[in-house]
């Protein structure tokens, strides 16, 4: 399906309660974390129904604000994969050794770039990181003042800190994936993200054995929800293993190539409604919900 068309609702078993997945960046809100009123009140009537929501993000757990949390999620898979809890059980925590932590810094160093360390309780910014980025981030400069505030109690140094993953800027000109993969440690991958900022390109990179799909898998265990009974919907590169995991997977957006290929509905843009449009295809909203309005000058 693509996003000129209807919506067709899939079929559901409306007295079994489904486990949603929901991406953050690009599907939940646009690039200047701005959540559209339409999804807000999809994701009320998808919770209303019992079903159960769980974000599914590349941030780690210092990154997901509050006011996100407050869209209904009960759980989380973070950090790419490399993180999942529902409410305050942890099912999934693997942490980078830390030889690959300095093999990887030194990486960043040699091509001029700007990275940050992710954990569910540890960031590890390097220097400049947060003065490059936070004014960049978004269309505005003061768009992602939120992140800087939000993640600014769980800093701690990189040479004594535990962490998931990492997410690289690095100048275009240096940004040469077939470099950055020749330089991985054994068992690791590397993917473009999908939050840019001035140009840079994102590199993230996490254990080629992580994905978000192993976060799924492991709350879906948790909870007693089969996989048959899941959808996952997202808009870029890290969304990939998860869409093709679920039982609906829907792409949010058609600009991730990969994710299109494995996707079984492709919606409009988050800016364009995207994901009421998508949750009302999957079959968990309501054929009639109130009109949305987009948000009209950023994707």
């Amino acid at each position: 399906m693509t996003d000129t068309e209807v919506p067709t609702r899939v079929e559901n078993e409306s007295a079994s309660p489904h486990a949603v997945f929901v991406d953050i960046d690009g599907t939940l809100c646009d690039s200047r974390q701005r959540i559209p009123g339409s999804a807000l009140e999809a994701l009320a009537q998808v919770r209303n129904r019992g079903h159960r929501l769980f974000a599914c993000t590349g941030r780690s757990a210092p990154e997901v604000y509050p006011r996100f949390w407050d869209v209904g999620f009960e759980g989380l898979v973070g950090g790419a994969g490399g993180y999942a809890s529902v409410g305050d059980r942890v099912l999934v925590d693997e942490r980078m050794p830390r030889e690959h932590v300095g093999l990887l810094t030194a990486l960043w160093q040699e091509l001029d770039a700007f990275y940050i360390w992710q954990g569910p309780d540890q960031m590890g910014p390097s220097e400049g990181y947060l003065d490059f980025f936070v004014p960049r981030a978004g269309k505005h400069p003061e768009d992602w003042i939120e992140y800087a505030q939000s993640i600014t109690p769980f800093i701690t140094d990189i040479n004594s800190g535990a962490f998931t993953k990492v997410t690289a800027y690095v100048p275009p000109e240096k940004a040469s994936m077939e470099r950055v993969t020749a330089a991985l440690p054994d068992s690791y991958r590397a993917i473009i993200g999908s939050v840019g900022a001035a140009g840079y390109i994102p590199f993230e990179v996490v254990p080629a054995h992580l994905s978000k799909a192993v976060g799924i898998r492991a709350i879906c265990e948790h909870v007693g929800i089969p996989l048959s009974h899941t959808v996952a919907l997202g808009d870029s590169n890290n969304d990939v293993e998860a869409v093709a995991t679920a039982a609906v997977g829907i792409s949010i957006g058609d600009d991730c190539e990969a994710l299109v290929d494995v996707a079984d509905i492709v919606a409009p843009s988050v800016s364009e409604d995207g994901l009421a449009w998508a949750l009302r295809a999957a079959g968990l909203t309501s054929d009639d919900p109130s009109g949305g309005q987009g948000l009209g000058d950023a994707r």
